[in-house]
């Protein structure tokens, strides 16, 4: 990733197995944070929707699901803070194919009450 001409973000993935079984790997709830602000004058700082949501899917297909050594770092790059979220540890890395339908969504906290 980058910007601006900086790179902010370098990750790789060096595969070694394909694995037989994806959902040995894919078997956690998706967490979404929905955000969307008022962009009225006057009302920047009262969200319209700031929500931690678990989505209900329907549909799941993974394909040509690989595992392998991962490798993820954020540079220090002047004026940006990017690198102060580098990771404490990278674990494997993975490659694959995702298709999912989003059916609804559990809501797990509501911050805009």
């Amino acid at each position: 990733m980058s910007a601006h001409g900086q790179r902010l973000a370098d990750a790789r993935v060096t595969l070694r197995e394909p694995v037989a079984d994806p959902f040995t790997i894919f078997n956690r709830p998706t967490a979404l944070l929905r955000y969307f602000p008022r962009i009225a004058k006057g009302q920047h700082d009262k969200p319209a929707v700031n929500e931690l949501t678990v989505s209900i899917t329907d549909d799941l297909k993974l394909v040509e699901l690989w595992r392998g050594d991962g490798q993820l770092s954020f540079p220090q790059v002047p004026g940006e803070e990017l690198h102060t979220l580098g990771p404490v540890k990278v674990g494997a890395g993975f490659r694959y194919g995702l298709s999912y339908s989003v059916t609804d969504l559990e809501i797990v906290q509501d911050f805009t009450k």
